[in-house]
């Protein structure tokens, strides 16, 4: 009986555990494009998060300050995309800001959606910011560019201040462009960082969105992964001036005191309608004027146009705790 050597090599691979390799089998090959540049990305980047929510801050403030409307900006959400995905989501018209951030290399993109432009645009030439039809697809004019053209130039001078807490960049306007064709910062299968912000502007939600290439942040990449980048201990001079506003605006409660009078229990229990109480105010002397129970003036009792009134004629200063116990020692030890 003859053994063919196919036969004999499948039972030699077979004593050492090998499988037999079939003929049939063949490597599947994987087509590569070489300028296809998708790139796997794991992880998030907090400190980008932490800088675009202070972003929104500023932002709000600088279009409430050159409207003369108060404006909320929230984010929404930032992903990492194909700018391809990103600028075919545009629809134009739109102001599209390209700027830069010095010392990274390469641009950025700020887009503006339509109806912003044109609630903006309202607002500043003294409309009511109510859209009562649609814009429609027509270009911006030449005044409309240039007025939307120093918003957009302020709103990305806000992002250097908000980019300071992470690392020192230089935000410089470049130009404006209302077509997304004209805005080609990267290759479209490049991969970026993209950062939508909704616009609330009398009760109406328009969008912003910051479209930065993911290779430009390189240089920094590590200080936006880093969890450090969270805490933001710089006040917000809008939430100060808000909260200013709201205490300025609360109704405090102002009692006059006529006088102090002591008496017996047995003499409070037997008083009625008609009795008479000795006070220890004199009758030319000032009243003391309290605020939750605590001195703040002194004032003459009086009339003004027709009602009861109090003449301030001094304020009392709040002192402090050890001058106070100085000057009441034995007052001091009883509260002690």
């Amino acid at each position: 009986m003859k053994i063919s050597k196919k036969h004999l090599d499948r039972l030699i691979q077979e004593s050492q555990g090998q499988s037999p390799v079939s003929s049939s089998a063949s490597a599947s090959v994987v087509p590569f494009e070489l300028g296809k540049q998708n790139r796997i990305i794991r992880g998030r980047l907090p400190g980008m998060e932490s800088v675009y929510d202070r972003y929104a801050r500023m932002l709000a403030q600088t279009l409430t300050q050159s409207m003369r409307r108060s404006v909320t900006v929230n984010r929404r959400a930032t992903e990492l995309v194909n700018f391809k995905d990103y600028i075919e989501a545009v629809r134009p018209p739109a102001a599209l800001s390209v700027f830069s951030l010095s010392p990274l290399r390469g641009h950025a993109l700020m887009v503006m959606e339509q109806r912003l432009v044109h609630v903006i645009i309202d607002l500043m030439f003294g409309g009511n910011g109510l859209l009562q039809s649609s814009p429609g697809k027509r270009d911006f004019t030449g005044i409309e560019t240039r007025m939307i053209g120093k918003i957009a130039k302020n709103a990305v001078e806000d992002l250097e201040t908000a980019w300071k807490k992470v690392s020192t960049l230089q935000a410089r306007f470049e130009r404006l462009e209302t077509h997304p064709k004209f805005t080609n910062i990267v290759p479209e299968e490049e991969v970026v960082v993209t950062t939508t912000f909704d616009v609330l502007i009398n009760r109406m939600t328009t969008t912003l969105s910051i479209c930065v290439p993911y290779l430009m942040l390189d240089p920094i990449r590590a200080k936006l992964e880093g969890s450090y980048a969270l805490e933001d201990n710089q006040v917000n001079q809008l939430n100060v001036s808000r909260l200013s506003e709201n205490l300025l605006r609360t109704k405090m409660e102002l009692c006059v005191q006529l006088g102090e009078s002591r008496v017996a229990l047995r003499k409070f229990l037997k008083l009625e309608v008609g009795d008479h109480l000795l006070l220890d105010q004199d009758q030319e002397g000032p009243l003391k004027v309290k605020i939750g129970n605590v001195l703040k003036f002194r004032g003459f009792q009086g009339a003004y146009k027709g009602r009861n009134a109090l003449k301030i004629s001094e304020l009392i200063h709040p002192k402090d705790r050890f001058t106070d116990a100085l000057e009441n020692p034995s007052k001091s030890s009883e509260t002690d």
